[in-house]
């Protein structure tokens, strides 16, 4: 299965994004940032990629785009999925 993984600048934004995603309904979990994706801040988003249309609404509605990367992972393999 597919997951994508939501990396933040900074720890608030991580927060606040996974907050979001909670109120819609969306089950997500927060995790320590892998090294291989590492940008600054320690923690990052992760959720099923079938909320993918859900979660760059958010980032757009709540203007996080500056601060986030997405990726796309199954398994222990990393690739940049889109960079919003």
């Amino acid at each position: 299965m597919e997951n994508i993984i939501a990396v933040f600048s900074n720890r608030n934004h991580a927060m606040q994004f996974a907050s979001y995603l909670k109120r819609l309904g969306v089950k997500s979990n927060t995790i320590n940032t892998p090294r291989e994706l590492s940008v600054s801040c320690g923690i990052s988003v992760v959720f099923s990629v079938k909320y993918l249309g859900q979660a760059r609404m958010l980032i757009d509605r709540y203007g996080l785009n500056r601060y986030v990367k997405l990726y796309v992972t199954s398994g222990d393999l990393f690739k940049k999925f889109h960079q919003i």
